[in-house]
């Protein structure tokens, strides 16, 4: 799975937490990915900023994931969203971010 940031994105102030089934994989703030490997299978993916949303996303063996962080702002609070993009498109988008060593 990579999950990725975009440069400039709304909230590049405010870093965007993960979490895996409960188990923090890492932060992302504007402009940065990074590669986590996943087991097969239904994973509850938390995104936190001032607020937290909860995802499920189910994983099949063998392929790859590209997850788009988003935070948009809501009247006083910056709101996370995750959402999967398609190969050619992540493989775009993370040609130009920073990449962070998290689990590798």
């Amino acid at each position: 799975m990579y999950f990725y940031r975009l440069h400039s994105s709304p909230g590049a102030v405010v870093g965007v937490d993960l979490k895996d089934n409960g188990i923090d994989i890492g932060t992302l703030q504007d402009g940065t990915y990074f590669v986590y490997h996943a087991n097969p299978g239904v994973h509850a993916l938390t995104s936190t900023t001032d607020t937290a949303t909860t995802q499920n996303f189910t994983l099949q063996a063998g392929a790859t994931y590209y997850i788009k962080a988003i935070v948009a702002r809501k009247q006083e609070t910056y709101q996370p969203s995750l959402s999967v993009v398609f190969d050619i498109q992540g493989q775009a988008a993370i040609q130009n971010l920073n990449r962070l060593d998290y689990h590798e």
